[in-house]
């Protein structure tokens, strides 16, 4: 066996599966990797200092949330904390649940494949989770939003939306803090057109200003066609929901907490 050429049809083979993209000031890294749902690992790279941070986003840490495991408590605390030990991540700036490291350009290679095989062993901690049958993308918005919020700001579910013409339609939920609110309309991917449709319809007949208004989409930007997230952008701010934080941030800056919630 011609070990050299052997070794070539792997690497080419690797090469080949393995795709970067841009993604802000950064890059997006798909790896020939999948995790037990068949989701691919996508590993973000993005410059820091005098080096690049490199993490998986959190995204092995919110499966597990949106499967009813906690990686913050108990048996999967433990395991989530020797899996980043093990590895060698530095964790910096991460975010909870957020595996990452920093380190220079020579080392990059090394530290995507070490948060790549972090995140997956991580993911695998899905079996620590109680069989349950498959939550609906609009209930693990509101879980996921009243978890953030926690009693700092009310959420409402199936929240009346005020209409121009002076009729009300139910969005998938409410986010208000005495006089500010937002409005968060749930896109399932199930159905992508016709959630798409639905939320594109409700949000520009609304009386509600536009920058109040977010569409929650399942899944990542590389999910959903341009033209899509296109149209939505038009009636409301449009937000991912396997992006990490992303749609916290925003109700964050639309609906800040009480002076007392901060101050704790």
């Amino acid at each position: 066996m011609d070990s050299a050429a052997t070794v070539g049809a792997i690497l080419r083979t690797i090469n080949d599966q393995t795709v970067v993209r841009p993604y802000g000031d950064g890059l997006l890294v798909d790896l020939p990797l999948t995790y037990g749902d068949g989701d691919v690992v996508r590993i973000l790279v993005e410059p820091m200092g005098s080096g690049f941070r490199v993490s998986d986003r959190a995204v092995a840490a919110t499966q597990l949330a949106m499967a009813g495991v906690n990686v913050s408590a108990g048996r999967p605390a433990e395991a989530f904390a020797e899996t980043v030990r093990s590895v060698g991540l530095s964790g910096v700036n991460a975010a909870p649940g957020e595996l990452a490291t920093f380190g220079v350009a020579d080392e990059l290679g090394r530290m995507v494949l070490d948060v790549a095989q972090a995140s997956m062993r991580t993911e695998q901690l899905r079996w620590l989770a109680v069989r349950q049958t498959l939550t609906r993308f609009p209930d693990r918005v509101v879980e996921r939003v009243k978890s953030w919020a926690e009693g700092s700001r009310q959420v409402q579910r199936e929240a009346p939306l005020a209409l121009r013409s002076g009729r009300k339609r139910q969005v998938t939920l409410r986010v208000s803090s005495h006089d500010r609110s937002a409005y968060v309309q749930a896109v399932s991917s199930r159905d992508r057109d016709q959630a798409a449709e639905h939320c594109y319809y409700i949000f520009d007949l609304s009386d509600v200003p536009k920058e109040n208004r977010i569409a929650a989409l399942d899944g990542a930007r590389a999910d959903w066609p341009t033209e899509i997230v296109s149209e939505l952008a038009q009636v409301g701010d449009v937000e991912f929901f396997a992006d990490p934080l992303s749609l916290e941030r925003q109700l964050d800056k639309l609906v800040p907490p009480p002076r007392a919630a901060l101050q704790r």
